[in-house]
């Protein structure tokens, strides 16, 4: 009790109308995932006095490189969150309620409310003894249909193969779970239809700048622009794109987002990935010139 760990909607809506009631006006989350730094967001919004513990040594370190993650990191301090990096949290203290946060450093951080913000984890334990076979999701073939006969599975609780790497791992992200959705669909419909991949893929909409991050976050080349606030890095591997970090200015995810999906060699146009105005006209007029 009086740990928060938002696994359904009306856990939110408890959450916000705990501290507009001015029942709480003091926090500490734990994680500094993107779920965890937009609560960070509202909450200071709302008035509450934040602290934000992350046990590795960046923000979104599942998603974001390191200049990026610096750059978020400067926002939400100058937002008012009290960031703590390299600090983890062992246990929440307190007698039937949590009052504290427990460090491994022997600190206790006090708060009027706490949040678990350390990643999702499926559902799958009432599968066992199914015939579904399950590691940390739902085990899955190229058709997404599971190890039971005539039984698919789709969305957040999948172990989907990624798009990039063919690695088999839990995406859980609305867009994934969608596509996941059609192909099951058309597959229950007798059409035999493969699942492309999942994308790694997500974005912050309120720090006053957008930051947006897809792919991996590493590659044999580096290609990096910044400009005027904007910094948009690619990582690149045997000049194709597989990945790329926008921060200030995404315009241009719709069409990195497609090269990168579509394996393209980039040799053509490497040269104007970085230009400000690159978009699809771009991509359209450097293919039909003769190379």
């Amino acid at each position: 009790p009086g740990v928060y760990n938002f696994k359904s909607l009306s856990a939110a809506e408890e959450l916000v109308n705990h501290v507009r009631r001015g029942e709480a006006k003091s926090a500490v989350i734990v994680g500094a995932g993107f779920i965890g730094m937009e609560i960070a967001l509202l909450l200071c919004e709302l008035g509450v006095s934040v602290v934000q513990v992350e046990m590795l040594d960046q923000v979104m370190p599942r998603m974001l490189d390191a200049d990026t993650a610096g750059v978020a990191l400067a926002i939400m301090r100058e937002r008012g969150v009290d960031v703590r990096l390299n600090t983890k949290a062992t246990a929440f203290v307190g007698d039937g309620r949590a009052e504290g946060v427990r460090l491994e450093s022997g600190e206790t951080l006090q708060a009027d409310l706490f949040i678990a913000a350390t990643g999702v984890r499926p559902t799958v334990g009432f599968l066992e003894g199914s015939g579904v076979a399950v590691r940390w999701g739902i085990t899955v073939d190229e058709y997404l249909r599971t190890t039971a006969p005539d039984i698919y599975a789709a969305g957040d609780v999948v172990e989907a193969r990624d798009r990039l790497t063919g690695e088999a791992y839990v995406h859980a992200i609305f867009p994934n779970a969608v596509a996941q959705g059609q192909t099951v669909g058309l597959n229950l419909l007798g059409y035999e239809v493969p699942y492309e991949g999942a994308d790694r893929m997500n974005s912050l909409k309120h720090l006053g700048l957008p930051i947006m991050a897809v792919g991996l976050k590493e590659g044999d080349e580096v290609l990096q622009m910044r400009r005027d606030g904007v910094i948009r890095t690619l990582y690149l591997k045997e000049k194709r794109l597989v990945g790329f970090q926008l921060v200030g200015d995404v315009r241009a995810a719709g069409v990195l987002r497609t090269l990168m999906n579509r394996g393209e060699d980039l040799s053509r146009y490497r040269d104007r990935l970085l230009e400000p105005g690159f978009g699809q006209g771009m991509v359209v007029w450097s293919a039909m010139t003769p190379a």
